[in-house]
């Protein structure tokens, strides 16, 4: 896993780095989660609604909200498809997607539409650790540990 200015980058997601979402394989659905760097601009994550199971979004359309105690925003996802599983524990627990963004902070499962074009559209490896160094350095933001 990369640091980049305190903020774990690691090299075998994908990202949409301007959106702060990450998205990863696993079989045949994809498992979508927010960033750490997104997580620490949010700050203390206190409330998560997400959509249900059964629903077909489109890519860059809301999965659902967060909400922390200055801020509350969508959570755009980064392919295209049906969402066959949220994260209950997340929903229970908000802290967790502050906790392990990566791991028990996932967000949702989705069966992927086409995930061969919308993985075109994201970064992964050393080109999104590469990618993300460059948009923390220009916009200044640094994650605390």
């Amino acid at each position: 896993m990369a640091v980049v200015d305190g903020c774990n980058i690691p090299e075998d997601l994908y990202y949409w780095i301007e959106k702060h979402v990450w998205a990863k394989p696993d079989d045949d659905v994809v498992v979508i989660g927010l960033s750490d760097v997104a997580q620490n601009l949010a700050g203390k994550i206190i409330v998560v609604n997400l959509k249900s199971a059964g629903k077909t979004l489109a890519r860059g359309k809301s999965g659902g909200t967060l909400e922390s105690g200055k801020w509350v925003g969508s959570i755009p996802t980064p392919v295209a498809g049906e969402v066959i599983e949220v994260n209950q524990d997340a929903k229970a627990n908000p802290s967790l997607v502050n906790e392990d963004p990566y791991g028990k902070g996932w967000l949702l499962k989705i069966r992927p539409t086409n995930w061969e074009e919308d993985k075109n559209r994201l970064v992964t490896g050393e080109e999104g650790v590469l990618s993300y160094r460059e948009k923390l350095q220009q916009e200044g933001i640094k994650c605390s540990q």
